[in-house]
């Protein structure tokens, strides 16, 4: 019984660390963003006018440092979405649909 508890346990903390992961403002966003274009942050800004610059930075950088966004510095700096960050999208579209089909 105990192992059988453990392993659920185990189910929700990976539910609590994805949650964690594109909590936070702006997360979600701009993972969105990047999954219609690869943008540079004044894009990215551009999109997502109410946010600072220094949030967006933040965000960005804690999205790469979990691998989900990937920072290119060719010419400009570039963001891309990782593998890991692709696959995610797909979810966070289907959390706002059911979120607007409960509005609804």
């Amino acid at each position: 019984m105990q192992e059988r508890n453990r392993g659920n346990l185990h189910g929700w903390c990976d539910l609590a660390a994805g949650l964690q992961t594109v909590s936070g403002q702006w997360k979600a966003s701009i993972l969105i963003v990047l999954s219609e274009k690869d943008s540079g942050l004044p894009d990215i800004q551009r999109r997502l006018e109410f946010a600072s610059r220094r949030v967006l930075v933040r965000a960005l950088r804690e999205l790469e440092k979990d691998g989900l966004v990937s920072r290119s510095a060719h010419v400009a700096t570039g963001y891309s979405l990782t593998r890991d960050g692709l696959a995610l999208v797909p979810i966070l579209r289907h959390l706002a649909d059911w979120n607007a089909a409960r509005a609804g």
